[in-house]
C-alpha cells in the first residue's frame, strides 16, 4: 500500500509539472503520457499553418541538427518553420530545442497568424532562459532578447502598445546586463514606437537618448534618426 501511494505521488507531481508544459528533466526519461500532454497544449495554442501538407521537411533530434539546417541554403523559410514545429512537437522536454525552435520560427514564417503565442511560450515559461543564439557567440540572455524584440515588434505591429512596453521593461530590470548591445539598441527602437504610440512621448525620447549614452552597437543612427524625427513633431 506505501509503496502504491509512493507511485500515485510522484504521478501527480510529474502531471503537475506540466505547469509550463515543457518538463526540463534531461532526455532520456520515459513519460509518454506528459509529452503528449505537453504536445496537444503546444498544437492548440499554435496549430500548424494552413501550408504544413504542401511542404515536406525533414525531422531533426536536437538542438545542433535543427542549427545545422537553419544554416543551409537549399531550404525555404516554411521548410525551416515546419522543422523546428516538428521538433518541438516530438522533443518538448528538450528545453534548449523547443526555445530555440521558437526563437527561430520567427524567421521561418512571419505571416504566421498564431507567432505572437508562439513567441509568448518563450516569455511565459523560459524567461530565464540562459543560452546566447543559435550559431552566435554572446551573451546569455541573447536568445530571450531577440524573442522580446520580435514579440515586441508585433505588439506594435497589433498596437499593443502597453503590452510591449510591458514586456521591454520587464527585460531591461531582470536581464539587461546578460544582453549584447546590438540586441538592445533594437530592443530600444520598438520600446521608443510603443512610447511614442501610447502617447509618452517625452518617455520615448529619454529611451532614446539613454540607449544613445549606453550601448555601443551598430545601431545608433538608426536611434538618433528616430529621436530626430520625435523632436521635430
Amino acid at each position: 500500500m506505501q509503496r502504491q501511494n509512493a507511485i500515485i505521488i510522484v504521478t501527480v507531481l510529474a502531471l503537475l509539472g506540466v505547469g509550463s508544459w515543457w518538463l526540463k528533466q534531461p532526455r532520456g526519461i520515459h513519460r509518454s503520457s506528459v509529452a503528449v500532454e505537453a504536445r496537444s497544449a503546444f498544437q492548440r495554442i499554435c496549430p500548424r499553418p494552413q501550408w504544413w501538407d504542401r511542404v515536406q521537411a525533414p525531422r531533426v533530434k536536437t538542438l545542433s541538427e535543427l542549427s545545422a539546417y537553419w544554416q543551409r541554403q537549399d531550404r525555404t523559410p516554411e521548410q525551416f518553420f515546419k522543422t523546428a514545429y516538428q521538433a518541438i512537437e516530438e522533443y518538448p522536454d528538450d528545453v534548449d530545442l523547443v526555445v530555440q525552435a521558437i526563437a527561430l520560427m520567427y524567421y521561418g514564417d512571419p505571416s504566421y497568424p498564431h507567432m505572437i503565442a508562439l513567441q509568448e511560450l518563450v516569455i511565459q515559461h523560459y524567461f530565464s532562459y540562459q543560452t546566447s543564439l543559435v550559431n552566435y557567440t554572446g551573451k546569455s540572455g541573447d536568445t530571450v532578447a531577440d524573442v522580446v524584440e520580435n514579440l515586441s515588434t508585433l505588439y506594435n505591429r497589433h498596437h499593443r502598445y502597453e503590452d510591449a512596453i510591458n514586456l521591454v521593461e520587464r527585460l531591461l530590470s531582470e536581464r539587461r546586463a546578460e544582453v549584447n548591445d546590438q540586441l538592445l539598441e533594437l530592443i530600444t527602437l520598438e520600446y521608443a514606437e510603443a512610447l511614442h504610440g501610447a502617447g509618452r512621448v517625452e518617455d520615448a525620447k529619454a529611451a532614446l537618448r539613454d540607449a544613445i549614452d549606453t550601448y555601443h552597437g551598430d545601431w545608433e543612427l538608426r536611434l538618433k534618426k528616430l529621436l530626430a524625427s520625435y523632436e521635430g513633431q
